[in-house]
């Protein structure tokens, strides 16, 4: 695997982690603080989600840098 794939799975875990603890704290958020009478939620719970989903988002775009395992068995080793 070469260093930039190393890195891009590195960084891809990193967004995943910090994308599924705050979705959590989002969530708990709305829990604890629910929205108004039309059911929205508050601007920082809003702002809490619709950050995890670009967290997640990002972290599925790192793998363009990542080799498919079929590509590394194919020539022994990554490109």
């Amino acid at each position: 695997m070469s260093d930039i794939a190393i890195i891009a799975a590195l960084v891809k875990g990193t967004f995943l982690e910090i994308g599924k603890q705050q979705r959590a704290l989002g969530e708990g958020l709305l829990n604890a603080a629910p929205g108004d009478r039309t059911g929205t939620p508050n601007n920082s719970v809003q702002y809490l989600i619709a950050g995890a989903e670009q967290l997640i988002n990002m972290a599925k775009q790192c793998d363009e840098f990542i080799p498919a395992a079929s590509q590394t068995s194919e020539t022994g080793k990554s490109e």
